[in-house]
């Protein structure tokens, strides 16, 4: 089988206040889904707005924030972790030349089993922006392609429409990074949107779980969708058995 995983090209994010925050794709929503994918025997291609390389956000490999977000662990874990992150990122050639979104066409979506949109705050700044990116994922409705998407990779959803106009994923159920989440974050307040308000306010039906920062994965129809970095071996391993499925 072949996998498409859509990625953010960018490496900082404006910030409300004018900022421009170091930011980038978070390295286990990449990480953890390509070996999954990797391992299961798929063929795996990377693409992004351009062509461009993608930036890792670097809060993403420090073991110091992974310790922060899950005080269950430990720091030879947390270590590990980050070591097993980087040293993926630096053997991944697809990562210094992914296709550019703008290149592929319908027969290119075809050709693809399914489509995997990798996530990070860097996501904000240019996958809901990019109408070659939401043409693609128009071809892979009209398809019938199983989507699976983490964390703020769901803004490449937000400026989808059908041909009169309506959002396609009304009244789905569906995860992504929760306003709770963002709360805790050093961003809070000053992002451009808030994923959670912007999918409900579009007419998703959301869920999240109980906890911050626990996983959460979510299945409705072709669209699974995981609400944080911590939720990207489940979505992997669930978006790989519907595509088992067909």
């Amino acid at each position: 089988m072949k996998i498409l995983v859509v990625m953010t090209a960018k490496a900082t994010l404006h910030l409300l206040d004018g900022e421009q925050h170091p930011s980038g794709f978070w390295a286990e929503e990449f990480v953890v889904p390509y070996l999954l994918f990797r391992d299961a025997g798929h063929t795996v291609d990377l693409a992004t707005v351009g062509g461009r390389a993608p930036t890792v956000d670097r809060t993403s490999i420090d073991p110091g924030f992974l310790r922060w977000v899950r005080p269950e662990g430990s720091p030879d874990e947390d270590a590990a972790n980050a070591a097993e992150y980087v040293r993926v990122i630096g053997s991944t050639p697809q990562l210094q030349r992914p296709l550019a979104l703008e290149d592929l066409g319908e027969k290119d979506v075809a050709g693809y089993d399914g489509i995997y949109i990798s996530g990070g705050h860097g996501a904000i700044g240019d996958l809901p922006k990019s109408d070659e990116l939401a043409q693609v994922l128009r071809w892979a409705l009209a398809q019938d392609k199983p989507l699976a998407t983490v964390c703020h990779g769901h803004t490449a959803l937000l400026a989808l429409r059908d041909g009169e106009g309506n959002w396609p994923f009304e009244g789905y159920r569906m995860t992504a990074f929760s306003h709770s989440e963002e709360l805790v974050t050093n961003m809070a307040g000053r992002l451009p949107l808030i994923l959670e308000a912007e999918l409900t306010r579009l007419g998703a039906r959301y869920e999240k779980a109980e906890a911050i920062w626990d996983s959460h994965v979510v299945v409705d129809r072709r669209l699974t969708t995981g609400q944080n970095p911590y939720s990207s071996k489940a979505l992997a391993e669930t978006f790989l058995k519907q595509l088992e499925e067909g």
